[in-house]
């Protein structure tokens, strides 16, 4: 019975043996494969160490892949920007001038008054260099904005501007260039567009001690509770991978990351609507005030 027991430990030893003799000369070659700058068959001494080595190697080519990739998104970045340094705004302004000159020897004043309108909105955008602007600025330059939507839209709302505060000061605080005019574009074209009827856009400006409020508002469609849902979510970064690439609501989404990472956590963007009704939109900045603004308050 021993010597039995003894034969069929040595059958199993000696297929376990000629297995692994086996598979290792095969993963010998994959190695090889993976690893063709090493001369001669990798010097392995079981399956699990060449398990790790194949892991290592495959770590490493996926991490070489992953900075290639990212290499080649950084210079694909660097050559649209260089292109976009290529782009003479000065052209662009002159062209626009004539453009309106042209209209006005033609006694076209509403050709005349959109090229202007245009290329104002043009030197806001593309020839002022600051990343922080007063919230003046940034008014004028929706105002410049509505003008040029009312052409398209026809007088289809109204739009106001409300500063509920004495001190004129506060149109003094900074703001990130271009932040209010996607707040907008959306409340006319998701808001007003399917409005049947007339409807209004208003943006109101309130301030305490240490922030200021501009509430942009409209009493266009509205959202239904679960987009509005939705919206917060991701605006709140609680959202899935799969509602990540979603494009729905990516402006505020944006505006809110970077009021955050300028300003701070207390601050950025909050979102309200109700269906039918209409859509209210906050962000919250911290105020800034002169020298002699805070010496007259705290007179």
């Amino acid at each position: 019975m021993f010597k039995i027991a003894l034969i069929l430990i040595l059958i199993i030893t000696t297929a376990a043996f000629i297995c692994e003799s086996y598979y290792l000369i095969r993963v010998r070659k994959i190695l090889l494969i993976l690893c063709p700058e090493e001369h001669g068959f990798p010097k392995l001494s079981s399956i699990e160490s060449a398990y790790r080595n194949i892991e290592k190697r495959l770590h490493d080519l996926y991490r070489d892949d992953d900075t290639a990739k990212e290499r080649e998104l950084v210079e694909t970045r660097m050559k649209f920007i260089q292109l976009q340094n290529q782009i003479n705004p000065h052209f662009l302004y002159n062209t626009l001038e004539n453009i309106r000159a042209r209209a006005i020897l033609d006694d076209n004043e509403v050709i005349a008054d959109m090229t202007e309108a245009l290329s104002r909105f043009f030197r806001y955008n593309i020839s002022k260099r600051e990343d922080i602007v007063r919230l003046s600025e940034e008014l004028d330059n929706i105002r410049t904005y509505i003008r040029i939507q009312q052409y398209r839209f026809a007088g289809k709302f109204d739009f106001r501007v409300y500063i509920h505060d004495e001190d004129s000061g506060v149109l003094n605080t900074g703001i990130p260039k271009m932040t209010l005019q996607p707040v907008v574009e959306n409340a006319i074209f998701h808001g007003m567009e399917e409005k049947i009827g007339k409807g209004h856009i208003e943006i109101h400006i309130e301030s305490d001690t240490e922030t200021v409020s501009v509430l942009i508002e409209d009493d266009g469609v509205g959202m239904d509770p679960y987009t509005l849902r939705k919206l917060q979510e991701k605006m709140a970064g609680n959202d899935s991978p799969e509602e990540q690439k979603d494009g729905n609501g990516i402006a505020m989404v944006n505006i809110n990351k970077r009021l955050k990472l300028i300003f701070g956590e207390e601050y950025g963007v909050t979102v309200s609507s109700i269906e039918n009704v209409g859509t209210e939109v906050s962000l919250t900045l911290p105020i800034h005030r002169t020298e002699s603004q805070e010496e007259s308050r705290s007179a």
